[in-house]
């Protein structure tokens, strides 16, 4: 018999061709962000969904799960736990088959799928939606044991590189939405030095026709030099002339350092991840030629590849110094301004250097970012007075330096974009220099 053509086997359907690529990032960025979720009224369309579910739930009958029983559990099956058991598997059917429902009405057209609330989707569907996206390469389901609930193992999903990518650009589009006008704006690194750029400096020059050309010509501060000397007849002469030197535009180089010790658990580790999305996705569309690390730090610094982001979970020590040094060993192979963004919730609790404390670690390894031309940017997510001292005087050493307090870590991302925009200088809560 000749076997069937492979050719002309049907594309196998998935959940973003049923509901589209849009509708799965947003449910994929809504898994990864719980907070992203909207407590909203259940109307229209979101009432569809519960609809299905009680039109199922009236078909099966708690008869219909007898066989799930031998002759020596109908017994137990009669007590108040094997009813909520039998309860248990009817809502499960229910809600399986009305999914099967849901999809089938979206597939004929019946039902617009980006009309349903993507959390009303997870809140009922939630185990379905692991499968579809674990098909489509989206989640790795992995299983770790929970010895508070008797030794059992616990499914939990975990994020894939291709998640990754598509909770980035959710990330990114939210800090846009945020900071509304900010993507309009340039996104030029400025140097001391001198040479041809597109954005003017605070630098007035006498001009010179052997070195500037007359576009750089500033024409009210000339005219200002003309009135000055000419008040009367206002005729510029050639020593009126004065040429505004532009900035010398240089590519940029970066280390997210993310604090990754057990007490960044919960929004303070998320914040810091959204950042170190946010800030690569954006580079990576419009800021080519600037370079990001994305460095994970505790007892131990670790340079993140793709893919890996998401997959961080915080445990150990905080050793800050090392993870400095670390960044510092980065970017010295690296040309252009470059930057550190450090991320810290504590104080410095541990070092690899023997003879040093912890805090004597970090404020050396400050003090040599400073020495090779780096600014550090300290970003506190607490804000004990012992941290910000240490961070002040971090500050102070490395010469170049800010310090800002962020209140919700969820805005972390926008205060790092904000930061590449405009070098965050007016959200310094403390600079030194």
């Amino acid at each position: 018999m000749k076997p069937p053509c492979e050719a002309c086997k049907p594309e196998r359907e998935t959940l973003s061709s049923i509901l589209g690529e849009e509708m799965v990032s947003e449910i994929v960025y809504q898994l990864f962000n719980p907070s992203a979720r909207k407590d909203r009224e259940k109307q229209g369309e979101a009432s569809l969904i519960e609809k299905l579910i009680n039109q199922f739930l009236e078909e099966l009958r708690e008869d219909q799960f007898s066989d799930f029983f031998d002759s020596k559990l109908l017994r137990w099956a009669g007590t108040p736990s094997g009813k909520w058991f039998k309860d248990y598997l009817r809502h499960k059917k229910a809600k399986q088959k009305a999914w099967e429902k849901l999809l089938e009405m979206v597939k004929k057209g019946e039902v617009d799928p980006s009309q349903l609330p993507v959390e009303e989707l997870l809140h009922h569907f939630l185990g379905q939606i692991l499968e579809e996206l674990g098909k489509e390469g989206m989640i790795d389901l992995k299983f770790q044991r929970d010895w508070l609930y008797g030794n059992v193992l616990i499914a939990y999903p975990e994020f894939t590189e291709k998640s990754e990518k598509i909770i980035a650009r959710k990330v990114l589009e939210e800090v846009f939405l945020n900071l509304k006008g900010f993507r309009e704006q340039p996104g030029c690194h400025e140097t001391e030095e001198v040479g041809w750029g597109v954005r003017q400096s605070y630098m007035l020059w006498d001009f010179d026709e052997q070195q500037h050309s007359y576009d750089l010509l500033d024409v009210q501060e000339t005219l200002v030099k003309t009135a000055l000397r000419d008040p009367v007849h206002m005729r510029i002469a050639n020593e009126d002339l004065k040429a505004r030197i532009p900035y010398h535009e240089t590519s940029s180089s970066n280390v997210i350092l993310i604090d990754a010790s057990y007490s960044m658990r919960g929004e303070k580790f998320r914040g810091g991840i959204m950042a170190a999305l946010a800030f690569r996705e954006l580079l990576e569309r419009e800021y080519k030629q600037d370079r990001l690390h994305v460095v994970a730090y505790n007892q131990k610094p670790r340079l993140l590849s793709k893919g890996e982001i998401v997959k961080l979970k915080p445990y150990g020590y905080t050793d800050i110094g090392q993870a400095l040094d670390f960044a510092v060993e980065l970017l010295s192979r690296e040309e252009g301004n470059k930057n550190i963004f450090l991320i810290t919730d504590g104080e410095p609790t541990a070092t690899n250097r023997r003879g040093q404390t912890p805090e004597e670690s970090a404020l050396k390894a400050a003090y040599k970012a400073g020495k090779a031309n780096i600014l550090l940017n300290i970003i506190m997510l607490d804000r004990r007075p012992e941290l910000r001292l240490i961070c002040e005087h971090m500050a102070r050493l490395n010469g170049r330096a800010t310090v800002t307090y962020i209140n919700n870590p969820l805005n972390l991302k926008e205060f790092v974009i904000k930061f590449f925009f405009d070098r965050g200088l007016r959200t310094a809560i403390y600079r030194a220099g």
